[in-house]
């Protein structure tokens, strides 16, 4: 039987971030369109948020370790929740509208350029 460890769990859950944020159709469409640091921030809050929550459940007993919780369980929790987000969201393909909307912003961007010139 697998044993959910709170790495394993904060895998999971980073993992259904970018599942959320790659297809869920209102929310992919809106994510994209804003810049890529900003994407990063939110991105990386929400997986913090999440690896504390993680870490505060094992903390107080409701998820079982057989280690102790220290401030280096955190770091790992918080490493496995953004290793599987962004293994995921590298091999989950884009949907065709946030294909469009990056090309519209590339557009934009090139169109900036030639204006500045």
């Amino acid at each position: 039987m697998t044993e959910f460890t709170p790495e394993l769990i904060a895998g999971i859950v980073g993992a259904a971030l970018s599942w959320l944020f790659s297809w869920f159709p209102i929310l992919r469409e809106k994510f994209a369109a804003l810049k890529e640091e900003v994407k990063s921030l939110i991105m990386l809050a929400l997986l913090a948020i999440a690896s504390v929550t993680v870490y505060l459940l094992a903390l107080y007993g409701v998820i079982d370790t057989g280690e102790p919780i220290t401030i280096w369980k955190l770091i790992t929790v918080f490493f496995a929740a953004t290793t599987l987000n962004q293994v995921i969201f590298t091999i989950t393909p884009q949907a065709k509208s946030v294909k469009n909307i990056k090309n519209e912003k590339m557009l934009s961007k090139i169109n900036e350029i030639k204006n500045t010139k």
